[in-house]
């Protein structure tokens, strides 16, 4: 700054200790820095009523600076900063921030430098000493004027205004799995709505389940509600098997299952169980003319199958079930754990008769449960984690497959651009609005039909995958916004925030391949909304702030006629560059220019005065 040493103590005073100011003329002070909080106007106030007037009487040829200081509270959370604060310390409001005119006013009515600065942001600590010393070598000049030294010394600079950072975009919270999702399953056994497989065990025992969740999680399940067993053809279809151990066959078809990952959903082959035996018709006459199918040579737990009418235990109305004659060695509390595990997927390790359990899954070749019972025998239950894991992957991808091939779907949903079939017991488990529509008093609950106006075939095909996989499988040609729509009618905060997600990818990838999205966002804000997709809301208010003056200059007409006023606040508040920075940024500019001219002219005097003793006179040319 200048070629001279220079000795920096200092001396700090605070509060109303005015006696302390006489140190001042004592230790020959030669610059005072007098400090305001901007967030205390008070203090401002009392720099231009009480303090400079001590220090100017106490200190008349002394320099002084103002600085105002935590610069970082006009740009902060305030409410962060209140609570960070001591108890009883009084909360920063936002009136109480000062504006850089402010300040810039006080000293200019005084005749003094102003400076601003931040600890937090480390932002103009060096201005205030490097001006602060500046200010005191000038102030010397007058007592010391015959060293050269402090002719080259500066007046104090101009400080270029603080630009505050920008914050940081909001990041989309995924919430955690609601327990509808987990306990749906369980419940819906329990009480079993849309009902469609009625189990008669012991002769007298009846257990009601559901096809789509037996047939997902059991490939014998599987082939067995395949057939077609009105077809006497179809049903001698079923070739003879002998010779071979049950258990190398159970093996064989545990090498079998295909297990792919959850998120990529590819389809895994739901094959057909390689059972042995022959199957027989029997017919029989009565109230219902009906046609028995003889399981026995089948399988080992089956004795018949056929369908009847039968009245569902939760609504009382009558519905066309699968009636399943059990085997006389099946009993009700191991099967019961079955059928369970095949719809949650986890066994109680203080299940009783683990055995006829393990002797049950080995006849049904239900092979994750075999190994589970083995392992709760074995004390090493906690390897039953990784197998519930692994077969609610494969559960996922054969519900997945399910509704692709349209297997064992019971109601079929009209949209504007065609049907999509689906599977209430899958809605009901997953849904309280698809509960309440299929369990409750409502029409739909009879019908197979149900009209969802205004909604796309994509749509609903995203919204049942979800319900079904509990993950959010985009196609190209999915409207965001149509789904949160779909999403927010069906009381789905998860998929609302899963599309919320998507939407802000899909954006940032179209940014980053330098397309204008910002007519987009402004779309987006009002619908987001409007559909309490709350989350993309605060991302387009973020994007809107930090681009608002290129958004103002492309979309003014928009973004004034589309934006309600609570939105038009929020922008003037959080805007990025923000109105007080502009406004200093100009100051600073005009300024910066006024003191260029000074120099220029004050540079062509000195030139002036520096060799006017050299210049030769016309005479002498």
């Amino acid at each position: 700054m200048v070629s001279c040493p220079v000795l920096l103590s200092r001396w700090v005073f605070t509060g109303q200790l005015l006696d302390l100011l006489l140190n001042f003329h004592s230790r020959r002070s030669d610059v005072v820095v007098l400090c305001f909080s901007i967030a205390n106007p008070n203090s401002l106030h009392h720099v231009k009523t009480m303090w400079y007037l001590e220090i100017k009487h106490f200190c008349p040829r002394t320099p002084v600076i103002l600085v105002g200081c935590q610069l970082d509270l006009r740009y902060a959370d305030l409410e962060a900063v209140n609570r960070a604060r001591r108890p009883l310390s009084r909360p920063i409001k936002p009136g109480d921030i000062l504006p850089p005119e402010s300040g810039r006013e006080v000293a200019k009515e005084l005749g003094i430098p102003y400076y601003e600065t931040s600890v937090f942001d480390q932002f103009g600590i060096k201005d205030i000493f490097d001006n602060a010393i500046r200010a005191a070598l000038i102030s010397r000049r007058h007592l010391q004027f015959w060293k050269s030294h402090l002719r080259k010394v500066q007046r104090p600079l101009l400080q270029a205004p603080f630009l505050p950072p920008k914050a940081p975009p909001p990041l989309i919270k995924i919430p955690e799995c609601p327990t509808k999702n987990r306990d749906g399953p369980r419940q819906l056994l329990e009480s079993p709505l849309c009902a469609d497989v009625m189990f008669v065990i012991q002769e007298h025992i009846q257990l009601f389940a559901h096809r789509i969740y037996l047939s997902t999680s059991s490939s014998k399940f599987f082939d067995l509600f395949q057939m077609d067993f009105s077809d006497e053809s179809q049903c001698l279809a079923v070739t003879e098997r002998h010779g071979r151990d049950q258990l190398m066959r159970t093996l064989s078809l545990d090498t079998e299952e295909d297990i792919t990952i959850l998120p990529n959903l590819s389809p895994c082959s739901l094959r057909a169980s390689k059972s042995d035996g022959t199957l027989k018709m029997i017919s029989f006459s009565g109230m219902h003319w009906c046609t028995k199918l003889s399981l026995a040579s089948w399988s080992k737990a089956f004795h018949s199958i056929h369908k009847e009418n039968v009245i569902n235990p939760v609504t009382g109305a009558p519905a066309l079930m699968t009636i399943v004659k059990m085997d006389h060695s099946i009993h009700h509390g191991p099967f019961s754990a079955v059928l369970r595990f095949l719809y949650t997927g986890e066994l109680d390790e203080k299940e009783k008769d683990l055995m006829k359990i393990a002797q049950i899954a080995e006849i049904l070749e239900v092979f994750d449960l075999r190994m589970m019972v083995e392992n709760i025998m074995n004390n090493e239950s906690f390897m039953n984690q990784e197998i519930t894991k692994a077969f609610h992957v494969r559960k996922a991808n054969r519900i997945k497959e399910c509704l692709t091939k349209n297997n064992f779907t019971d109601v079929v949903f009209r949209l504007d651009d065609g049907t999509i079939n689906a599977h209430k017991p899958l809605l009901i488990s997953s849904c309280d609005w698809m509960a309440a529509l299929f369990g409750g008093s409502f029409m739909e609950s009879a019908n197979d039909e149900v009209s969802f106006p205004n909604t796309s075939r994509v749509c609903m095909q995203a919204v049942l995958e979800y319900l079904y996989t509990n993950q959010l499988s985009p196609m190209a040609d999915l409207d965001p916004m149509e789904l949160i729509a779909l999403a927010n009618r069906l009381c789905l905060p998860r998929l609302i925030a899963l599309t919320e997600q998507y939407a802000v990818s899909e954006l940032l990838k179209a940014y980053k391949d330098e397309q204008d999205i910002d007519g987009e966002i402004l779309t987006y804000l009002e619908l987001a909304q409007f559909h309490n997709a709350n989350q993309l809301a605060a991302w387009c208010l973020h994007h809107i702030c930090t681009h608002y003056n290129r958004i103002c200059a492309n979309y003014r007409k928009e973004i004034k006629s589309k934006s309600a006023a609570e939105n038009q606040e929020y922008f003037e508040k959080h805007r990025w560059p923000p109105v007080w920075y502009l406004k200093e940024e100009d100051h600073y500019q005009r300024v910066k220019k006024e003191r260029e001219k000074e120099d220029v002219v004050l540079n062509k005097h000195h030139s002036r005065w520096r060799w006017c003793f050299w210049s030769t006179s016309p005479a002498v040319a």
